[in-house]
């Protein structure tokens, strides 16, 4: 076993590089088509963050703040939350599972509080911050002067704007083809696709950013410690693949016929074969 520790630690960056981009590679394997290597990535992803999930989790959370209290500042009351955690898996227990519902409950009552007021803090003053002046009492071109200036009144009247049109397309106790709210539903209607368009394009970018850092690690990390003959090899392997897919006949497509149900009777003959029946 001490060979194998020295090989690791003489080679741990070489490893670590090859490790990386095999690992890269499995993953953009799913560009083709699903296959047993980028499930193999995609298993051995999901283990490695459910198992640094976990050391965090303990790291950060349990031992810091249960244990250590718990343990060596004497406050023995933390002990109770072994029980609330073990409540848990009485939804196992067809018998008790009367237990689990009790933690769970307390569980979303904590979290519904917190979370209300998280919306408060976060909402409330973004609801305040919206009503902003649109009448300027400074008659200046530049925002950096004080008071509402030209540019800032402008700025704000824009902000106004888009923010009735587009609470008037959610408002739908008026038919939107009325004439009141018709104009102002259809331009909000167009100011939320100019902001999904947005969004959509920051995460596209977001995307290319995660794709341009992989190839930038393959290329300028990876590519240099690759020796000559794995390039031959893995041309030569695709260069099979591609003349096997393209070499392999087509199964020829069955023609399947198509059997049409007789007509039912309709008429006398249905009252017929009714009768007998």
């Amino acid at each position: 076993m001490d060979w194998i520790v020295e090989l690791i630690t003489n080679h741990e960056t070489a490893l670590t590089l090859w490790l990386g981009a095999l690992c890269t590679l499995g993953i953009f394997s799913l560009l083709y088509k699903e296959n047993p290597y980028y499930r193999l990535c995609e298993h051995v992803f999901i283990g490695l963050s459910m198992g640094q999930g976990v050391f965090l989790t303990w790291d950060n959370v349990l031992y810091p703040k249960w244990w250590l209290p718990m343990v060596e500042k004497g406050q023995w009351w933390w002990a109770f939350g072994v029980i609330g955690g073990l409540m848990f898996y009485f939804i196992f227990s067809k018998k008790n599972v009367w237990i689990q519902r009790l933690i769970f409950g307390m569980i979303l009552g904590l979290g519904a509080g917190a979370a209300f007021l998280a919306f408060a803090n976060m909402y409330f003053p973004m609801i305040e911050g919206s009503f902003k002046p649109i009448i300027p009492n400074v008659w200046s071109l530049r925002a950096a002067d004080p008071g509402v200036g030209i540019s800032t009144a402008i700025n704000n009247f824009i902000f106004i704007t888009v923010l009735i049109t587009v609470m008037s397309y959610f408002f739908f106790s008026i038919d939107h083809k009325a004439k009141s709210i018709k104009v102002s539903a259809g331009l909000g209607r167009w100011f939320l696709m100019f902001a999904f368009g947005a969004m959509f394009g920051s995460t596209v970018m977001a995307r290319m950013a995660l794709f341009i850092g992989r190839f930038d690690f393959m290329y300028s990390d990876w590519a240099p410690i690759v020796p000559l003959w794995f390039w031959i090899v893995l041309a030569l392997v695709l260069a099979g693949i591609v003349i096997y897919f393209w070499m392999k006949p087509k199964p020829p497509k069955k023609l399947q016929e198509a059997v049409e149900p007789a007509p039912e009777p309709v008429g006398p003959e249905a009252v017929t074969e009714s009768t007998e029946i």
